[in-house]
């Protein structure tokens, strides 16, 4: 998937292939209660659920989202660019957090994304999300293209939101969500869905 010393571009995960791990992590967790499964559901729903910055992601601690109600809207501020952000609390987000957290409870001051090692006293870095992510995509055979960081549960719910919004009838819905994830420039949004290798892709197909 990624060569030495070559960077390669994180794509998008198609929205169909993000519900389908996050109902089996899900699945996978209430069978088998343990911190790393819970660990892995929480990095996975939060990251294609809010879509936030991996960065704003693992500052999140539980008293920020337990209160919050399905539907209900609250504010976060960004790192970059430094400004507020304002989520919707969704139906399958709150299911999740709700049954990690009587299954596993923390301090309502703990951090939710954390290491076994600082156990929610400090949240996990950049890369040891990174590398737990790229576990995942493996253990589970989701299949990507690209580079499977943090990058891409922000681009899938971007890109998620996007085809979501053009498939109602929405054909604003690129600049909506542009908006919404605080792009100053609607064509930094267009590059996350990386057109050239998902609806472009079926042309190959001409009748």
């Amino acid at each position: 998937m990624e060569r030495k010393g070559i960077k390669t571009t994180t794509y998008s995960l198609d929205w169909d292939a993000v519900m389908n791990l996050e109902s089996r992590l899900l699945r996978d967790f209430q069978t088998n209660k343990t911190k790393d499964k819970a660990r892995a559901l929480l990095m996975v729903s939060i990251g294609v659920r809010l879509g936030m910055r991996v960065i704003d992601n693992l500052n999140l601690k539980w008293e920020d989202l337990l209160g919050v109600q399905v539907g209900e809207r609250f504010v976060r501020i960004e790192k970059k660019p430094d400004k507020e952000r304002i989520l919707v609390m969704s139906t399958k987000l709150k299911e999740v957090l709700d049954i990690v957290y009587e299954a596993n409870a923390s301090a309502s001051s703990s951090y939710i994304l954390t290491s076994q090692k600082t156990n929610g006293l400090k949240p996990m870095s950049i890369q040891y999300f990174n590398r737990i992510l790229k576990g995942i995509m493996k253990e589970y055979k989701v299949r990507y293209i690209g580079n499977p960081s943090s990058h891409m549960l922000r681009k899938s719910w971007v890109v998620g939101s996007i085809k979501k919004g053009f498939q109602d009838g929405d054909h604003l819905s690129l600049i909506k969500v542009s908006r919404l994830i605080g792009h100053s420039n609607v064509s930094t949004t267009l590059k996350y869905t990386n057109f050239e290798t998902s609806t472009a892709l079926g042309l190959f197909e001409l009748d």
